[in-house]
Order: C-alpha cells, then sequence, then structure tokens
C-alpha cells in the first residue's frame, strides 16, 4: 500500500512539473516570438522614419496618383503609374509666370516655371518672371476659387477626385507612402505588398518599398522625369504607357521610354506574391521574417505642400507623417506555433526633416507633345474613366 501510494504521488508529481515545464517552454517561445515580432516592426518603422526625416511628403506623387489618376481611394480597382507626372501638382497650384498687373505676356498658359528653359514650348521668349505677385513671395497663385475646394490630395473642381472622403481635420489617412529627399532627386514608396498566398489561411504581406531616381535632361537642378532605381524590376512598356492619353502630353514619342531606359512602378504589383515572381516584383519586401503586415496606414499633414501653399493658415505646419502599423504571427511562423498569438499595433508620428520648397516643373519643353498648347488644362481634361480601362501585366 506504501509503495502503491508513493507510485501514485510521484506520477501526480511528475504530471504537474511536466505541465510546468511544457507552459514554462511555451511561454518562453510565446515571449521570444513576441520579441522578434517588436524587433522587425522597429525595422520597419526605422526604415521609415530615416526617409520622411531625410526629406518631405511629396505632395507632387499623391496629386498625380490620387487626383489625376484617381487610384488612392480605399477599395478602388484603379491603378496608377509611378514617378511618371511630376510637377502637374506645382503647376496646379503655383505659377511664377503671370504679371502683376495681368498684361499678356509670352509666357506659355499657367507653366510660368517654364520660362527658365533656354527654348519655350510655344516657341517664342519669355518676358521677366515678376518677383512681386498674388503672394509676395516667389509666384502667382493660378488656382482661383475657393482653397478649400482642392489640395493635393482631393479636387472637386475637376470632377471630385482623389480622396475627398477620406480627409479629416486637415489630414488625410492613405495607405501608401510617398516621400521626396531632400535633394528633390529621389523618391521613395511604401505601401503593404503580398508575399504568398496561403491555401485555406490568411495571406501574408510585408512592407514593400521601390526607389526612383530623378533625371534632369536640361541640367537645371529641377528633375523632369523619375526612374527606378537599379535593382527594382519596374514596368517599362512603352506601347502600353502610350495608351494613355495623358502620356502623350508629357513626351512626344512614346519610344522615349525604352529608348532612355524609363522604368516606371505599377501599383498592381503591390497585389502580386512576391515568392514566385521575385524575377518581376517592383516592390522589395522590407522584412518580415516571422510577421505578416496586417495594416499600415499613414496620415499626412497637411494637405498641401506649407512652402507652396498661398495664404492658406490650415495648410502652414512642417509636414509630418503618423504611421499606424499593425503585425501578426505569419501562416509559416505560426505552423510552429499551434496556439493563439495577439497581433501587434504601433503608433508614431514624424515630422519631415525638410524646411524649404523643392522645385518641381513638368517635364522639360524638349520632352512635351507639341500639340499641348496649355499642358495642365489639357492634362486635367483628359484623365477621367482612362486607368479604370486600362489593364496591364509585367
Amino acid at each position: 500500500m506504501e509503495v502503491l501510494v508513493a507510485t501514485s504521488l510521484f506520477a501526480v508529481a511528475t504530471v504537474v512539473a511536466g505541465d510546468i515545464l511544457v507552459s514554462d517552454v511555451q511561454l518562453e517561445k510565446k515571449t521570444n516570438l513576441q520579441n522578434t515580432l517588436a524587433a522587425e516592426m522597429r525595422i520597419i518603422v526605422q526604415q521609415i522614419s530615416s526617409e520622411i526625416q531625410d526629406g518631405t511628403i511629396d505632395y507632387d506623387e499623391y496629386y498625380a496618383d490620387c487626383v489625376l489618376q484617381n487610384a488612392c481611394k480605399s477599395g478602388t480597382s484603379n491603378s496608377a503609374l509611378y514617378g511618371f507626372y511630376n510637377g502637374v501638382y506645382g503647376s496646379r497650384f503655383y505659377d511664377p509666370g503671370k504679371s502683376l498687373d495681368n498684361a499678356v505676356t509670352n509666357n506659355p498658359d499657367d507653366l510660368g516655371a517654364e520660362c527658365s528653359f533656354p527654348t519655350p514650348q510655344n516657341g517664342k521668349e519669355c518676358e521677366v518672371v515678376y518677383n512681386l505677385s498674388v503672394d509676395l513671395n516667389t509666384g502667382q497663385n493660378p488656382f482661383t476659387g475657393d482653397p478649400d475646394l482642392a489640395n493635393a490630395f482631393c479636387d472637386h473642381q475637376n470632377g471630385d477626385r482623389g480622396v475627398c472622403n477620406q480627409i479629416t481635420g486637415g489630414s488625410v489617412k492613405v495607405d501608401q507612402l510617398f516621400i521626396l529627399d531632400k535633394t528633390g532627386t529621389k523618391k521613395t514608396m511604401f505601401a503593404k505588398k503580398l508575399i504568398r498566398n496561403v491555401a485555406g489561411g490568411t495571406p501574408d504581406y510585408a512592407l514593400g518599398k521601390v526607389v526612383m531616381n530623378g533625371k534632369d535632361y536640361d541640367q537645371n537642378g529641377v528633375m523632369d522625369i523619375f526612374s527606378c532605381a537599379d535593382g527594382y524590376n519596374c514596368f517599362n512598356n512603352a506601347n502600353a504607357i502610350a495608351l494613355l492619353s495623358p502620356f502623350k502630353m508629357i513626351v512626344k514619342d512614346a519610344n522615349f521610354v525604352t529608348t532612355n531606359k524609363i522604368t516606371v512602378p505599377w501599383s498592381s504589383d503591390l497585389s502580386t506574391p512576391f515568392e514566385g515572381h521575385s524575377d518581376i516584383a517592383t516592390f522589395v519586401p522590407i522584412t518580415p521574417l516571422f510577421a505578416t503586415v496586417k495594416d499600415v496606414q499613414f496620415i499626412i499633414h497637411p494637405l498641401e505642400d506649407p512652402y507652396k501653399a498661398y495664404a492658406e493658415p490650415k495648410m502652414k505646419g512642417q509636414p509630418s507623417v503618423t504611421i499606424m502599423l499593425t503585425v501578426g504571427l505569419s501562416s509559416v511562423s505560426a505552423k510552429d506555433y499551434p496556439g493563439t498569438f495577439p497581433d501587434i499595433t504601433l503608433q508614431t508620428t514624424v515630422a519631415a526633416g525638410v524646411t524649404n520648397r523643392i522645385d518641381s516643373y513638368p517635364p522639360v519643353v524638349e520632352l512635351k507633345d507639341a500639340n499641348s498648347i496649355n499642358w495642365l488644362k489639357d492634362m486635367l481634361n483628359s484623365w477621367p474613366g482612362q486607368l479604370s480601362l486600362f489593364s496591364v501585366s509585367n
């Protein structure tokens, strides 16, 4: 009887000790995974923050993608070409070429910045750019009407294009981040990138990154067009790009794209799995090894470039980005950890490092379609419905 009692007590003690050991091992594994996910999250946020601190919000890119191409709305099926329509935002809201007394000049219509070029689009020499103007600083605002009707993310005066319904309190929440470096020669773009589809499970995502370098064809210090940096497999089908009518206003010959080896990112790449397609992927994943990016959002403030806004007190503030990132355990890592694992969310605000205006003009006249006299108005009037009917793969 004593032996049976002792054996029973030993068995019970062994089971309890085993449960404690298993729990300790699981807790340690869970803690290690949490630390790993937190470390990967810090890597992601650090890379984004360093780009913001070394540059500023790329309002030109947001206007080109959100307004012109109408491709930033939540749930939209529109795809966008990145980096191709540089300078449109500047021409819409910033024009140093009109005279103070509204006298007729030889300057191209609403493209006064082009007067810095030796051969204007209309073939005539531009007159002197007036220093005095409506904003008493550097130029005359070509935008007329209520300034609240249009900004870098929403343009009510041109068919309610953009992300007007995503604007709250002078800020806008978007799921892609466009940063221009302090020299105005490099664009960096971040967005959630599909890594793998999981049969019967939730797909895994990472934060994707693509970098574009500017090309200055007339050597005036302002980038005329941007192309993907080495190491990024970007889109360069000149014939397909030529189907977009506004493209014809930017360069007079579609072959210019291939001749000058211009490649651009295409937003549809974000929904193409990186695994199995890494040889054609545009956006390169930034980590994660064990994590999956559940959600990433960016709150942009203000809605205009404060160094180009005209007498708009709401827009006078240093640009900043609030990063909201949620990560969880990836499907691959979850196989090794059968229990539940909570997501981790981080939110932080980073101020842009640039405290001055970065000039941006439309492409130089040598690249433009000579038949487009009023380039900006032609561009704005040509976009509705274009991209929704156009799809292309790498």
